[in-house]
């Protein structure tokens, strides 16, 4: 049956779909990647976020940008991941025609991060998981070679607040205020905050519990400062800073690979919507010794362990901005965000300058953080002292 009525018009239920995600696709495209007509704009989602992708498509079509969009479906994928008859050779095996698409792309869209039922992909075996690791790792490469720009963001799901044990519609109504804060009054934050940290000399975050006492002695130590405000604006791309999480808030950078010194305490981490609680860490010359947790330890020790790579090694600090974000959910996307948190983040960081390579990339927060730097109080108590 022909998707369209006799006056070639989407049924209601369509529109309505695309309508209400309208505003954001309009925000997303014209202030935060500022889309030009003409530019090759690749969309990938999730077949639960179609609705979405449709609109940034549609939004696409409106200032004369070119969209292709990719969605996958998570069943299809499970049930690949699930058949014993499917060697993992070939799960590892990334998808030559999505390669293409983004290589020939001026701007990629990813409309996820987590997995819609997080809870059944935690059951794989880790050879599983691990093959489907290395399938992203082709496209993460071309995503982050520096040659377009990128903006990854979410479309919460009820399957997601069920693993992460959170209340539906108070993490939806969260997620999206967060998405529509002030980007401009964000980025001003956030470029003050950069400017502050770009000269200084060194580091201390503690947290108001006292179990958090983590030194980098270099600070930034000459690596670039990402603001994740909402915007890629001009001075960014001449920067090469041409990359974008959504909701926004944060700023970020590589420490040099080996100066975290000193103890960590993880209130609750989440691997898959499996939580992690009382985590402690500590650090020396950059690499983490997992200690104790009060649960999930052994969790967070195999996840870190089988990584390979650089996934011991510290590879992002960061702070967040994002007014919005008031508690721990358990979605990264919006958890390193929280205000008044920094977070640490493990493994993979070549995106933001540094040298570690690993298939993991785990963004840890700190809450109730206290940062100083050379001996100033920059955060505490939810505020920020620039």
């Amino acid at each position: 049956m022909n998707a369209y009525n006799q006056t070639n018009e989407l049924p209601a239920d369509s529109l309505s779909g695309i309508r209400r995600y309208a505003e954001v696709a309009r925000r997303l495209l014209r202030t935060s990647a500022r889309v030009q007509a003409g530019e090759r704009v690749t969309i990938l989602g999730r077949a639960d976020s179609l609705d979405f992708c449709e609109a940034l498509e549609l939004e696409c079509r409106r200032v004369g940008a070119l969209p292709f969009v990719v969605v996958g479906s998570d069943a299809a994928l499970l049930v690949a991941l699930t058949d014993e008859s499917i060697p993992e050779a070939a799960l590892a095996q990334p998808s030559p025609q999505l390669l293409a698409a983004l290589e020939a792309s001026d701007l990629v869209i990813t409309t996820f991060f987590e997995r819609a039922e997080p809870g059944r992909f935690s059951r794989l075996s880790q050879a599983r998981q691990r093959a489907l690791k290395q399938s992203e790792e082709a496209p993460s490469n071309i995503i982050y070679d520096g040659k377009r720009r990128w903006i990854g963001t979410e479309v919460p799901t009820p399957g997601q607040a069920l693993a992460l044990g959170l209340d539906w519609p108070s993490l939806q109504a969260m997620f999206w205020q967060a998405m529509q804060v002030d980007y401009v009054a964000l980025e001003d934050q956030a470029r003050r905050l950069a400017d502050r940290l770009a000269g200084a000399g060194r580091l201390r975050l503690r947290d108001a519990g006292g179990k958090t006492d983590l030194w980098l002695p270099q600070a930034v130590g000459g690596r670039p400062l990402e603001r994740d405000d909402g915007i890629i604006s001009a001075e960014d791309i001449a920067a090469g800073a041409v990359y974008l999480n959504l909701p926004s808030g944060e700023v970020c950078f590589a420490p040099p690979e080996q100066s975290a010194q000193g103890k960590a305490y993880i209130e609750v981490a989440y691997w898959q919507g499996q939580p992690i609680r009382g985590l402690e860490l500590e650090f020396d010359c950059g690499v983490v010794r997992p200690l104790r947790a009060e649960s999930g330890f052994e969790l967070f020790c195999e996840v870190v362990r089988d990584s390979g790579g650089d996934s011991m090694r510290l590879g992002e600090f960061g702070i967040g901005l994002n007014p919005a974000v008031t508690k721990v959910t358990g979605l990264t996307l919006l958890d390193e965000k929280m205000i008044g948190t920094c977070h640490l983040a493990l493994g993979e960081n070549r995106a933001l300058g540094g040298l570690n390579d690993s298939a993991l990339h785990w963004d840890l927060v700190v809450q109730a953080a206290i940062l100083e730097v050379d001996g100033q109080v920059l955060l505490e108590n939810g505020k920020l002292y620039i």
